[in-house]
């Protein structure tokens, strides 16, 4: 079971709320200043109910400006979201789900249902990208994801609404045995900075290095973590010990994953991992 923490739903224009599930439903309304207009407390669990931008900030992954290095986006994932197993359903995200990066490569249940052109069907989609301009629980959904989530045949239906309604739940990612450890491109021999990618679960995962390998690991932005060695040349290769950590501030799994990358690595090599949550 997933333990994420209560989510807020922010709206342009409150509508009508026709169907409510059972659970726990927060409204707010506004434009500049958002307002408590609604609490609706039911039983347990919760609903959430959010509203995707109107047409003049609604924003495509297929061109928006922050993806102007193509299919790249704050956690630089780089083109690996155009293929298998992510294949394009990808999210940009306001900042309490972004969370400067640690929420990168996270899996959202999401759909529509308050529309005929909706199926009701829920799509997973996978965080990509910050949208620094969105209220914080915001999801500006690929072009692949935002056709995913209407009937065949009506995508275009759906987009010239330019207001539609989501629910959506965090869930678990399951990409397979391996994860993905990027060399980044500003790597130098005495520091590193390395991305992650494909990691299954559905906690944030923080690198909790112990002293033993005398290095210092600290995130840095989106999905890229910062490897020193107090001014030393690293030595390839090194463990990670990867940890689960959930918003309640539980922790969950840990995982050793050894021998990464090795002494003639390069800017751009992809280590694969043999373990993952």
């Amino acid at each position: 079971m997933s333990k994420s923490g209560p989510k807020l739903a922010t709206v342009a224009r409150v509508k009508a709320l026709t169907e409510v599930q059972t659970g726990m439903v927060l409204i707010f309304e506004g434009t500049e200043k958002l307002h408590l207009i609604l609490v609706l407390l039911l039983c347990v669990g919760m609903t959430i109910v959010i509203e995707m931008a109107p047409p003049s900030s609604f924003r495509s992954k297929e061109n928006a400006d922050a993806e102007a290095k193509e299919g790249c986006g704050a956690c630089s994932y780089g083109k690996t979201v155009e293929s298998p197993p992510i294949s394009k359903l990808t999210a940009a995200v306001g900042h309490y789900i972004f969370r400067q990066g640690y929420g990168c490569g996270a899996c959202y249940e999401v759909k529509c249902t308050d529309n005929a052109a909706c199926s009701g069907k829920p799509v997973t989609v996978v965080v990509s990208d910050e949208c620094p301009s969105c209220s914080g629980y915001h999801f500006n959904l690929s072009g692949a994801a935002f056709a995913s989530i209407a009937n065949p045949g009506q995508q275009d239906i759906l987009r010239k609404l330019g207001q539609v309604n989501l629910q959506y739940r965090r869930v678990s990612c399951s990409f397979g045995r391996s994860i993905a450890f990027r060399m980044g491109e500003n790597s130098e021999p005495n520091k590193l900075e390395v991305s992650m990618e494909y990691v299954n679960g559905d906690a944030d995962i923080h690198i909790e290095n112990g002293p033993e390998q005398g290095l210092e690991i600290s995130h840095v932005w989106g999905a890229t973590w910062s490897v020193f060695a107090g001014g030393y040349a690293i030595q390839p290769p090194f463990n990670f010990t990867l940890v689960q950590r959930y918003p309640d501030g539980t922790k969950g799994k840990t995982i050793l994953v050894p021998n990464i990358f090795t002494q003639d690595w390069k800017i751009g090599q992809v280590y694969q991992s043999t373990i993952n949550f």
